[in-house]
């Protein structure tokens, strides 16, 4: 009995933290998506990565989905750029792949 309990408390947070991932990777969409940072067909050919989450800050790396309509080597996945929300104020800095990797302001 003490088993079934200990799994569902301790699934409590998994469960509470894929809904934050999934409110994270709106947020980073939808940045992308307002600022332009890439093309629809861009985006379409990309996929977003959770790097890590803090309460108030999330780093989120976009990479380049290869295979299908997308093209290129299925084996690759070239980083596009990386990008840093405040989970506050939804404000965003980018490293738009800038040879010294600074994060800079999203235009």
């Amino acid at each position: 009995m003490k088993y079934v309990i200990c799994t569902i408390a301790c699934l409590v947070p998994l469960t509470s933290l894929a809904a934050e991932e999934d409110v994270i990777m709106r947020k980073a969409s939808r940045i992308i998506t307002q600022h332009r940072l890439l093309s629809r067909a861009e985006l379409a050919c990309s996929s977003l990565v959770l790097e890590e989450a803090t309460k108030t800050v999330a780093t989120v790396t976009v990479r380049e989905k290869h295979g299908g309509k997308c093209g290129g080597a299925p084996e690759t996945a070239p980083r596009r750029f990386t990008m840093e929300i405040d989970l506050k104020t939804g404000a965003a800095r980018w490293d738009n792949n800038y040879p010294d990797m600074e994060m800079r302001p999203v235009p």
